[in-house]
Formats: C-alpha cells, sequence, structure tokens
C-alpha cells in the first residue's frame, strides 16, 4: 500500500511541490510516518485529534476499570460512581 501511495505522490507532484508542504494530518498508523518524512520533507506530521481523543478515552476507561475492580464494597458510593456514570468520563469524539 505505502509503495501504490508514494507512486502517486511522486508520479504527480515534483520535489519541489512536495517541499513546500507544511503540514500533514494522519491517524496513529506509525507506517504513514514513514513515507510522510520520503514524500515531504519539510511537512510537520500532525495527529488527527479524533484518534488522540479515542486512545485518551481508551486509556481512561481501563483505569476506572481497574479501579473499580479493586472496591472491595460494590455498595459505596464511589464503586457506584464509577460503574453507573462511566459516561461522564468520556469526551465526546
Amino acid at each position: 500500500m505505502s509503495k501504490n501511495i508514494c507512486a502517486y505522490f511522486e508520479n504527480r507532484y515534483s520535489l519541489e511541490e512536495r517541499s513546500a508542504v507544511k503540514s500533514v494530518v494522519i491517524d496513529l498508523n506509525a507506517n504513514y510516518q514513514l513515507f510522510i518524512r520520503r514524500l515531504f520533507p519539510n511537512a510537520e506530521i500532525i495527529i488527527d485529534r479524533f484518534h488522540v481523543v479515542q486512545l485518551i478515552n481508551r486509556a481512561f476507561d481501563q483505569l476506572r476499570v481497574k479501579i473499580l475492580k479493586q472496591q472491595g464494597d460494590k455498595h459505596s458510593r464511589i464503586y457506584k460512581a464509577l460503574k453507573i456514570n462511566w459516561r461522564l468520563f468520556h469526551k465526546d469524539t
């Protein structure tokens, strides 16, 4: 796939044109970074907001569940807050 993407840009845009690109927005796939640096040598690579928020949500949810499992009393206020109100801990993406 990366060969096709590289060929697409290299065949349609000169190195001078590609060097003028200031920024490229990508998702968290590390493979993209490798060929973006090759195709657009002067571009700043920016990870898109959606994937950053999604990653934070997953990490935060794992922490919430870990704390939830550590609660001995399933009738405690903390347990109920973490269990029932889980949506309050998520950021809309």
